[in-house]
């Protein structure tokens, strides 16, 4: 087993491109080391991408794409949690997405998984009625090992093309950076150049930025932006 604590690597602000496409691994593989090569040093396996090509193939080539990158497995588990955390490590993975909706158990299994390989999890708050409470509760219950835990404030992608974006809730932001701590706390949602510094400046350690990078005819250069606007 690698033995490296991936939160160790983590230095706020940071940026995780997450990788939702559905098509082919070559494609996936190029913006992989595009965004690597201009500076991105978290790389997201994403749901769709990670469903098409199975944990065995894709992770392993995101590695081979970025090298020294973190790479997340956005599993967004709602059972099996150590299971499905064990299939992820055992691929390459260095984060793995569980989602905070639904039992506590799933949770608690995949921080087991992940202590015993010396990885951590990012609890997907996506849907979440109450993620300020829920981040209350998912600390309470993991007591000292949620300092292995990332939190994450997410606005899916089915409720972005209804016009919701993570940054329409900054004060939740704000709150929510003060509840999670000293765990990690990452936004999704919509991201794009112009919300990520302020994002960042309301209390998000990690921007999570997906089509406004993969779908640019200049994923390089976008990345390079989004990274100077973080790090203002």
């Amino acid at each position: 087993m690698e033995s490296r604590n991936p939160l160790g690597l983590i230095s706020p602000p940071e940026l995780q491109v997450a990788l939702d496409l559905d098509t082919d691994m070559k494609t996936i593989m190029e913006i992989a080391g595009l965004v690597y090569s201009a500076g991105a040093r978290i790389i997201e396996a994403g749901t769709p991408a990670i469903k098409r090509h199975g944990a065995d193939n894709l992770i392993p080539a995101l590695r081979v794409a970025a090298p020294d990158a973190i790479i997340v497995a956005d599993l967004k588990t709602m059972d099996a949690g150590d299971l499905e955390a064990r299939i992820a490590f055992r691929a390459g993975a260095d984060i793995v997405g569980v989602a905070a909706i639904g039992n506590e158990e799933k949770i608690i299994e995949a921080m087991d998984e992940a202590l015993r390989w010396n990885k951590a999890i990012l609890v997907d708050l996506i849907d979440c009625p109450d993620p300020l409470g829920t981040i209350m509760k998912i600390k309470n219950f993991l007591g000292p090992n949620s300092s292995r835990a990332i939190f994450c404030l997410h606005i899916g992608i089915s409720l972005q093309k209804k016009g919701y974006r993570v940054s329409d809730q900054m004060e939740v932001i704000k709150r929510a950076k003060i509840l999670a701590a000293p765990s990690f706390l990452a936004v999704a949602g919509g991201i794009k150049e112009e919300t990520a510094g302020s994002l960042t400046s309301a209390g998000a350690d990690i921007c999570i930025v997906g089509s406004a990078i993969y779908k640019s005819s200049e994923p390089a250069e976008v990345t390079r932006r989004i990274l100077r606007e973080i790090k203002k």
